[in-house]
Order: structure tokens, then sequence, then C-alpha cells
């Protein structure tokens, strides 16, 4: 059972559609031909030469114009562009015109009607002796010329021969004389005919030489334009493969045509001159035996008292030979010259009659009848009335309507004998009793639509483009439950572009588990609703598409005609129109955002320009990176994830995570493919909550907020199992916390000798004590500079950047506020750095691990420098403080006895002592110690023996240096000197003193030495 009870769905058969509307009108029957009649709006001009004004006529105005033409003006033009009627029309003037015994009428029609056919057809109608030798002579003349090849490469060297003997004489400007000189001249299109290697692209089968000669032999085809056939200047933009195997002359000219679009322009219409004399010399009949042909048939029917009707169905078709035709029917009887009364009627297009037509033609028409419409002109037409008895006839079938047009009956109405008709007619439209069906007025309106070309009415293309093709090939479609087709929506896609536009809208109409009958409903709603967004359509729709209605969208009541006054609508034009019949103006596209529309277009077409598809990434990344969850122990959200550094890789960056189709679909972390329905609702509400702020001011915000939070949540989980580390995955970060350790040793952090795990968590992130004096220790400043040079990148900053990335908890972009403790402790265990590299680590970070672990173990160039700079004070007698004092009073005494030395400053050695710190001798003993029993030590040990304080060692340096000196200054003095008593006893106490000092002052010596000294 169908919509219709036990009748098929479909209330026609396929078979009629191509029989009933064909491709040109003379192809049917005339009971057809009158069944599917339709007038068309005509612009009657009594002005030949003006587009301007006139009066707005039907085809009885066409033919009562024909009835009376004048003896003196007996031309007829129907103008207009291929497809909008000019052959219909003149196919219902042979149907109605009704000439009388005296009239011979001649029609040419104007396809598979040769050169010879057209002759032969004025030569039917002639019977004098004179025709009879004409018709010898046609028959000789295109027998001789009938082979395609032959004709071509005649035509072709004809054409050369004309241009270089008749081509540079015709008037003009200087210039234009000078360039047709040049291109009629032998080096010119002469040579380029001429060619063997342009012959290919000179006699292509599309090419104006091939056509016309197929014309002239077999007469024009269907897919033919209606334009004359002739040289364009694109048929002169030649380019062959091999142009150096091309003669001189012609690969000069063709190089000069194809930089030159003036010239091209030339040179066609220098070759188009002379078609008419070629084909004549090809064909071996030309314009002056046709007008000759015509003269005497013309005497032959004065002599019986006969009229000629000549109706040409494109005036075209006489290319070459037109000449001949236009002298013969502008020719007027006169005393001498007894020719019979002669009308023509001719269909021609618009621009060939303009341009090409002689004055004589102008001077002998009547009135022009012109189908396209100017802009300040509207006539009462129905595009549904016009497909509407397509629709009927098509129903009916030919061998029906011919009985019919046989019997004089009038066209029978398939629709009375329905079952259907009522609800049919009140779901679908009718006019005039016919129904729509399959169509509506608005579908039909957005099917036209689609196949307009600009503001005129093109009936060939809404017969063979919209009718032909929904008739023939979705008839099986409806019986079967598969209409809408597949073939409609792409045939009419752009007739309803505004309408269900996004994905949004086809989510709500869609039936979970079936998406076959999801998108037909799709395409029903789309091109049969009024344009409101989804909803359900008149219950008859559903029922004969067998699309069942959803049961959570409303009826619109508006789509329910009942008894709709009928408009008389404005031609169709490429403009939207308010649909008649009851159907309902769509409402103006709610306001939606830039990206909005931009994901709504990128899913139909795939198409995204690139600064939308950049803002789009940007909003999914922010979208994401509120999924991944930095804050709980990843480092927040501070760009350690979200930049594209190397060092820092795996990363999740806006660039080259995201990808918006493309060749990135297969390797980015978030793959959006405008294909997949679910990816662009999401991509589509973020556009939209993103443009207004809050999810409250999105349609069905909250259906689509948790939507995109699944989605969100789901590509957050797929960034998250690439980017971060398992949290017992602790290998990358023993590497990274010993490396660290490393360099904190190297920089004298005192936690970072310590034992427990704590200090040496604390020494990773500790502010380093003053650096090595760059002037005492160059090789040790020098180590540590690279540690923490101010660079982003340097060793230190890099390494902590990257840890804290995989331990620390932030808030917002904000600086680390706490620290995964345990996680850290567990890679400070001394056996984490035997762990190899993870193999997502990038490799800048196992490089600059490498270095430090290089550096810190190759430490023999700090040993010199450090031996250097800690004096052995293992021999000084004393503890400083008092060796000090007891300098400090000889002096003292020495000088008030003015036995003083100038070059001893007392002050400086008092200020000296005060300097040096009570524990600075045991410190600089056990430094010495340990630089003594170096080739012992460990490499952690060495470490922390080359980054001891320095402090203590130069401290006492400042003192012994002054100190020593002042003692080699009294015992010169006083050798110097005659003995007393007290020079005696002051002798004594020297002696001591000198005695405890003996051994510093090696040592003084020997570090005051130059640096390389042992």
């Amino acid at each position: 059972m169908t919509w219709r009870g036990t009748l098929p769905a479909a209330c026609w058969e396929a078979r009629e559609a191509p029989a009933i509307i064909p491709v040109e009108a003379e192809s049917t029957s005339n009971g057809v031909f009158l069944a599917t009649h339709t007038s068309i709006p005509i612009v009657l001009r009594d002005q030949v030469d003006s587009a301007i004004g006139g009066t707005v006529v039907d085809e009885h105005g066409l033919r009562h114009a024909v009835e009376e033409l004048p003896a003196d003006q007996p031309i007829i033009p129907i103008l207009g562009k291929s497809g909008t009627g000019k052959s219909h029309l003149i196919r219902w003037l042979r149907i109605n015109l009704k000439p009388n015994d005296s009239t011979r009428l001649i029609f040419v029609p104007k396809h598979r009607m040769s050169l010879r056919g057209i002759l032969e057809l004025i030569l039917e109608h002639a019977t004098s002796e004179r025709a009879a030798e004409l018709r010898a002579k046609v028959a000789a003349a295109t027998d001789a010329a009938a082979d395609e090849t032959t004709a071509q490469l005649r035509l072709r060297n004809e054409l050369a021969v004309l241009v270089e003997t008749r081509g540079a004489d015709k008037d003009g400007t200087p210039e234009e004389s000078e360039l047709r000189a040049f291109l009629a001249s032998a080096e010119g299109l002469p040579a380029l005919l001429g060619d063997p290697v342009f012959r290919r692209r000179l006699l292509a089968d599309n090419g104006p030489i091939a056509r016309l000669v197929r014309e002239k032999l077999s007469g024009k085809g269907t897919e033919d334009k209606e334009d004359a056939f002739g040289f364009s200047a694109a048929d002169l933009d030649l380019s062959v493969d091999d142009v150096s195997k091309a003669g001189a002359d012609a690969a000069s000219v063709a190089s000069a045509l194809a930089s030159d679009a003036p010239l091209r322009d030339l040179a066609a219409k220098m070759l188009n001159e002379q078609l008419g004399p070629a084909v004549s010399e090809v064909f071996g009949i030309g314009g002056d035996d046709l007008k000759q042909l015509l003269v005497e048939l013309r005497l032959d029917l004065h002599k019986q008292g006969l009229e000629l009707l000549l109706l040409i169905e494109d005036f075209s078709i006489f290319q070459g030979i037109q000449g001949g035709l236009i002298d013969a029917i502008t020719l007027l009887p006169t005393e001498t010259l007894a020719l019979c009364p002669m009308r023509v009627v001719m269909a021609v297009t618009t621009g060939y009659f303009v341009n090409q037509m002689p004055e004589t033609v102008y001077t002998r028409t009547y009135k022009v009848f012109d189908l396209e419409l100017p802009a300040d002109k509207t006539a009462p037409f129905d595009p549904a009335g016009f497909a509407a008895r397509y629709l009927n006839a098509v129903r009916v079938g030919s061998k029906e309507i011919d009985k019919h047009h046989t019997d004089e009956r009038p066209e029978p109405n398939h629709c009375l004998q329905c079952p259907v008709r009522d609800k049919c007619h009140q779901a679908f439209g009718e006019i005039e009793g016919v129904g729509l069906f399959p169509f509506s007025k608005t579908a039909l309106d957005r099917a036209i639509r689609s196949q307009s070309k600009g503001d005129t009415f093109v009936a060939r293309d809404v017969l063979t483009r919209v009718l032909r093709p929904v008739l023939h090939r979705d008839q099986i479609e409806l019986d079967e439950g598969r209409f809408p087709s597949t073939g409609f929506a792409n045939d009419f896609h752009t007739g309803a572009l505004d309408v269900l536009d996004n994905v949004e809208d086809h989510v709500q109409l869609s039936t979970p588990g079936d998406p076959a009958l999801s998108e037909r409903r799709i395409r029903m709603v789309r091109f049969w609703g009024p344009g409101h967004g989804p909803q359900n359509l008149h219950p008859t729709i559903h029922e004969a598409f067998a699309i069942p209605p959803l049961p959570d969208l409303t009826t619109d009541q508006h789509i329910l005609p009942q008894s709709p006054a009928r408009q008389e609508p404005s031609r169709p034009s490429d403009r939207p129109q308010a649909p008649s019949g009851g159907d309902v103006v769509p409402p103006p596209p709610a306001s939606k955002p830039p990206l909005v529309r931009a994901v709504d277009d990128w899913h139909k077409t795939g198409e995204l320009i690139q600064r939308h598809r950049t803002e789009l990434r940007k909003i999914v990344h922010a979208a994401v990176i509120g999924f991944l969850g930095l804050e709980d122990g990843y480092g927040g959200d501070s760009g350690d994830w979200t930049k594209g550094r190397v060092e820092l890789t795996p990363s999740f960056v806006v660039d080259t995570s995201i990808a918006l189709d493309g060749s990135g679909l297969q390797t980015a972390l978030v793959s959006i493919d405008h294909r997949n329905v679910d990816d662009v609702r999401v991509l589509r509400a973020l556009a939209w909550v993103n443009a207004k702020g809050s999810w409250e001011d999105v349609p069905q915000g909250d259906a689509l907020q948790s939507l995109c939070m699944n989605r969100v949540q789901e590509w957050a989980d797929s960034v998250s199992a690439f980017l971060l580390p398992s949290e017992d995955d602790d290998a990358e970060l023993g590497r990274l916390a010993h490396a660290l350790l490393s360099v904190s040793k190297a920089l004298g952090v005192a936690d970072s000798y310590k034992s427990d795990a704590l200090s040496r968590v604390k020494a990773l992130f500790a502010s380093p004590p003053k650096l090595a004096d760059a002037a005492e220790r160059p090789h040790m400043r020098r180590l540590q500079d690279r540690f923490i040079d101010a660079d982003p990148k340097a060793d230190r900053n890099l390494l902590q950047q990257r840890l804290l990335r995989l331990t620390s908890y932030r808030q917002g972009t904000g600086k680390p506020l706490a620290i995964d403790l345990p996680r850290l402790l567990r890679a400070m265990r001394d056996d984490a750095t035997a762990v190899a590299w993870p193999e997502h680590v990038p490799e800048p970070i196992r490089n600059v691990v490498g270095n430090i672990e290089k550096r810190i173990t190759t430490l023999d160039p700090l040993l010199g420098e450090t031996r250097r700079l800690v004096p052995d004070v293992s021999d000084l007698g004393g503890d400083i403080a008092d060796v000090a004092n007891t300098l400090n009073t000889l002096l003292s005494d020495l000088a008030s006895l003015g036995q003083s030395a100038n070059s001893i400053n007392a002050s400086v050695l008092h200020s000296a002592a005060k300097v040096v710190k009570p524990s600075d001798l045991k410190k600089v003993k056990e430094w010495g110690e340990g630089l003594n029993a170096w080739p012992t030590l460990t490499a952690d040990q060495r470490l922390r023996l080359v980054t001891l304080e320095e402090g203590p060692a130069l401290r006492i340096r400042a003192w012994l240096d002054p100190a020593m000196n002042a003692v080699k200054v009294l015992e010169q003095k006083l050798q110097a000197g005659p003995a007393s008593e007290a020079q005696r006893e002051y002798d004594e106490t020297l002696e001591r003193l000198v005695s405890g000092l003996e051994a510093l002052s090696r040592e003084v010596m020997d570090v005051t030495e130059p640096e390389g000294g042992v």
C-alpha cells in the first residue's frame, strides 16, 4: 500500500518524461505541444534599433503581426537568448497560422538541417526549368564536399588565401590598417593557417572550422549553441607541445596573438569576414546561389498567384550564405521584377541581430518581438503554471494526448481520476485543478532558482534541468520510498542554500540509526518547507514521501492552505521570491556570528578561509586546555604544555596540534572533520558561545553545552594520553632531578650535599650562593655561568621549567603554588640516574643533561686553580689572631723607638687581621688537606671541594701577604743598624716571631708567585 492506496506512489510513468519534455520544441507531436503550451510574455517594439520601451504581449499578438505584415516590411525577428522560447514560438506559429491555399509555407528547422537540406527545402516549391538546373547544381556541389576532413582542409586553405588577398582591404584607423596588413601578409595568418604544427589546434573538433563544416554537411546538433559559428579571440590563443618544430613565421604570429588580446580580436574578425566566400568556394554554392534560388522561386510563385511565408527557427544556420538570404528577403517586387509577396519570421539571438545584420534588414523589419523583458517591464507569469501543464501531460501520456488532439477533444486532467486529489492539492498545491506533485510551489521555486541564469526565465532550463530529471529519474525513487533522492538534492542545492543551512537543523530532523531517512527528511523540509527551520510539514507530504513526522517537532499551520487566493507572480529571477499558493514567506535568517556562519559553510563546502580557521583553532585550544587538568600536577596552563618550543615537546599548540580537515587529520592531537556531524556541531557551538559569552544566549544552549562538554572531554583525554606522562612513570623526572642536583652542587648550594631527600629537593630550586670570583677563579666562574645565565634556556632554568611542568600545581597562569613532593622525593633516589630516558623526552633536554653530567665529572682543570687559591697554614705556629697581635705589638714598639720602616702600614695589617674570622684557619687547613687527598676522592667529593666558599682563603691571604712583607722589611732593617741592649731584646722577640712565621712566609711567597708556579 502507498499513500495512494493500491496505486503506485508516483502518478506518472518515467518513460513519458523524455517524450513529453524534449530538448527542442520541434521534437513532440502537435498534440503534446499544444497540451504543454504556456503563454510567455513578449515585448513588442516598433523601433528595430532600440531596446527601450515596447509593449508586453503574448503569442497571439505575434500571430496578428505576422498576418498583417505589409509588403514593404516583410520581416519579423523573434529575439532572445538561447533557450528562452524562440523555437517554441516558431512552432506555435506553424500550428496556429492558417495559411490559405494561396500561401506556400517553408519552415527551416535549426537541427539536423544541412546546407543541402536548406536549399532543397526551398527548391521543393519551385517548378521552373531554372529551378531544376539549380537543384542539380546543389546536389553536385554538396556531394563534392561530403567528406568532413576534406572540407575542413579546403576551408582552412581557402581562408588562408582569402585573408591574404582580401584581408587588408578594409577601411579603418591607420593603426588597424597597419595591423591588418601584418595579419594579411604571407608571414601572418596565412602562415599560421598553413603550418603543420598548428594544424591540430586549428582543426580541433570543438574549433570553428570543424563546427562549421559539420553544420553545413549535417546540420546543427541539439548540443550546439544558437549563435552563428565563427572564430573568437579565444580560438586564436594557440599553444602547441613543441613550438620549435613550427615554422618561424607561424611561431612568430602565434606568439604575437598570445600576448596581445586586441590583436586576437582583429584576427578573429578578419577570418569571420572571409567565412562566407570560403564556404561558397568549398561547398560549391554560396549566397549568390541562394539569392538566385529564392528569386527564381518567388518568380515562379508569382506566376501561380501564390505568396511565400518563410519560418526560420535559427537564422544562424545560414552562416556563410546569409548574405544571399538577406538580399533575397529584402528584395521588393517591381514592375520589371514580378516577385511574389514574401513574409519572413526568423528566430535569432539578440547579439547576432544587433551586431551582424545589415542595415537593409532593419529597413525591411516590421516589428521586433523580444523574449528578454527589460528591467522596467513586468508581466503576469507563473512558473508553477508553466510547469503544471507539463506535469499533467506526463501523467496523461503522449498517446492519450495525441488521441484527444486527433478527436479534437480538450486535453484531459489526470488529477480528476486520482483518489487522493483533494489532500494532494491541499498539501502540494495546484494550478487550475492540476496538481504540482511531486513538487510544491516552494519546491519548484527553489529548484528553478538553482538553475536560473540571471533574472531571465529560461524555459528550456526549467524543462530540461528541473522537470525532466525529476520525473524521469525519481519516479522509481518515489515508488520505492527513496524520495527526495540524492540526485534531487545535488541538482537543486543552490536554490535552498539559506534553508536548513546548519548542522543543528539537521540533527533535529534526524532519526537515530537511520541516516538515509534522516537525509530524506532534511531534503524534504529544505525544499518543501516554508523556511522556518526544522518542523513537520503537511501530513500528506510526509505520507507521500514515506517520511514519518517527528514527535518533538511542531507542524507549522501556515503550510496548510485551505483556499489560497491565486496571485499573479512576476517573471522568475535569481532573487528569492515569496512563494504563492499558501506558502509563507520565510523570515530573514537569525543573525549568526561570523564564525558560526563560517562553520556552516565549511560543513557544506569544506572551504574555510585561513583567518576563520585560526580563530576556531584558538577556541578549541582554549576549551581543551580547560579540561586537561594541568592545575593538578602538570604545570598549570602557564604555557609549559601549550607552547611549541622544541625543548618542551610534546606540546599541545594551536597551529599544529589541532587540524580542521587536510592532511593533518591523521597526525593532529585534535582532528575535526567537516564531514563529521558531531565534530561540526561542537565546533559550531563553541563558536556561538565564544561570540555570545554565555550558553544562555546560544540557541539550544543547554543541550549544546552538554554535547560540548562531553566532546571536549574526549579531546582532552586524547591529548592527555599523548601529552602527559603517567603518574607512576618517573624515569624522566629522576634524570631531571639528579641533573639539577648536580648543577646545584656545582653552584655550591649546601643542601645539595646533604644526604636526606628533602634537603636535596630544596637544593633543586635554591638560590645559589655567591659565585666564584671571576678574577681569582676564571675556570670555575665559566662553569657556573653556563648553569645560571640570564637566558631562560640556560641549563638550570630549562631543567627547572621541565621539572615543574611534571610536578607543580598552579592556579591559572601564576607561579607554582605547590610541588608534588612525594613524587619528587621518589625521583631523588640514587638509583634514578641509571634509568633510561623515556622516548617522549625531546633531544634538547637529553643533550643538556648529558653535557651537565660530562662537565661535573671533568674537574681536573679546576684543581690547579683551587691550589693556587688556598694557602698552606700548617706551619703558622698558632692562631692567626695571636700571631697578628704579636706582630702589631712589635711594630708599635719599634715605632716608639724611631725604628719603624716607612714601607710597613701597620693600620692595614691591623685591619686585615680583624677581618679574618676565627673559623677561617680551620676551614683553610681542611681545604688544603682535601686538596692533598685529591687522587683518592670521589667525583662528588671533588665537586664539593672545588666549590667550597673561597672567603676564608681570601681573607687569610689579605692579611698574610702584607704580614710577610713586614717581616722581611723589619729583618733587613734590624740587621743593618748598631746593636744595643734594647735592640738585642727586640732581636730575641723578632727571632721568636720569625721562627713562627718562617714556614708561613715561604707559603705566602709560593702563593704570590705568577700563575703556573709550584
